[in-house]
């Protein structure tokens, strides 16, 4: 008979080699399409899902991790302008995870909260 404790082990040991291959890696070019698409989607989702008027200005800096079982994650912080305030703008650190090129409903907004100055 056999142990039903060996897959168990298994099964954890290969999350935690494959997790300790998982390493942030900053953004070099917070310009790019993928990072700016990132970005104003976490901006939209938030907007969306608390009723925040905010219009995406852009990005200060990022990384990106690939993510345990696929997909990628992206770690932002992004410049957002509340037009209902002036246009007074503010830094948003937010977390997307998502697969580049995949459908948009495929995505996760992580986190995106306000960093405060």
């Amino acid at each position: 008979m056999r142990s039903p404790v060996l897959p168990l082990l298994a099964a954890a040991l290969l999350v935690a080699s494959s997790s300790a291959q998982a390493a942030w890696v900053p953004v070099l070019d917070v310009n790019e399409l993928v990072i700016q698409q990132v970005a104003q989607f976490a901006v939209l989702v938030y907007g969306l899902a608390h009723h925040r008027d905010l219009a995406y200005v852009g990005v200060v800096r990022g990384q990106t991790e690939q993510a345990v079982g696929g997909g990628t994650n992206f770690r932002l912080v992004v410049v957002a302008a509340r037009p209902d305030d002036g246009g007074s703008t503010a830094q948003y650190d937010c977390q997307v995870w998502g697969v580049p090129g995949s459908r948009s409903d495929t995505w996760k907004l992580r986190r995106f909260r306000k960093i405060q100055s």
